[in-house]
């Protein structure tokens, strides 16, 4: 065979030249910076609540896929690269309160609220999430349209995902996206929030999974006194 034959061949069967095989495409999450941030006084509470979003950009899915023997057993979940199942440290975990009748992702995303030295004050109760291709980003054809066995708790397997050019937000008026910062003083503090926190999912770049919101928080004396915020600045990154 001649050499022109032989890149011939591996052009047809998809290789690089070099003979090593092409790499498989994975996912890239990006954390949007957070959204709709409000104080809600609630009582003698005052809440802090805000929207939260991951898109996908790469040139794969995010796909988990969990699975169990039986009902009273724990999932086993993996990631789906191309036609390979890997298996990955994350929880799955059915919830029965809050409206929350499905599965969720345990660990998906992290909040945390921190003051403008950047000491961390407080860090979410989220349950966990379920992955859906609900914002278009770019894409066209929304494949995860599940609803992560809502309604089945004996359920075997679990299959969620992600598509690229598509985003999950998670609205504030969810369970979860808020934080109690009754009693906490006037003045600077920054919202963090971490898609992929312990890097647990593969990803094409995790230099993206980070995004924070610097706000003013105000105290205005008796007898209005209702706590307020204003948005000072939005950043991609973990400090703002």
């Amino acid at each position: 065979m001649t050499r022109l034959t032989a890149l011939a061949a591996l052009a047809l069967l998809g290789a690089p030249a070099g003979g090593a095989p092409a790499p498989t495409p994975l996912p890239n999450l990006v954390e949007l910076p957070p959204e709709s941030l409000e104080v809600q006084t609630i009582g003698a509470r005052d809440v802090l609540r805000f929207t939260s979003t991951v898109a996908n950009i790469g040139a794969a899915p995010l796909v988990v896929v969990s699975t169990r023997t039986s009902a009273a057993s724990a999932f086993r979940s993996t990631q789906l690269l191309g036609a390979r199942r890997v298996p990955v440290p994350v929880a799955l975990r059915y919830r029965r309160s809050g409206g929350h009748e499905h599965f969720h992702l345990v660990g998906f995303q992290r909040y945390e609220l921190r003051d403008a030295t950047g000491r961390l004050i407080a860090r979410d109760r989220k349950v966990g999430y379920c992955l859906g291709d609900r914002r278009a980003v770019g894409g066209e054809r929304p494949r995860w349209t599940g609803n992560c066995g809502r309604g089945t708790p004996g359920s075997l397997q679990v299959a969620q995902g992600l598509s690229p050019g598509f985003a999950d937000p998670y609205a504030s008026d969810l369970d979860g996206q808020s934080f109690d910062v009754t009693g906490l003083p006037p003045g600077e503090y920054v919202l963090v929030n971490v898609a992929n926190p312990l890097r647990a999912l593969r990803e094409s770049s995790y230099a993206d999974d980070a995004a924070a919101v610097r706000f003013a928080l105000a105290r205005p004396p008796a007898p209005a006194g209702i706590a307020f915020l204003q948005v000072l600045a939005t950043c991609r990154s973990l400090r703002c």
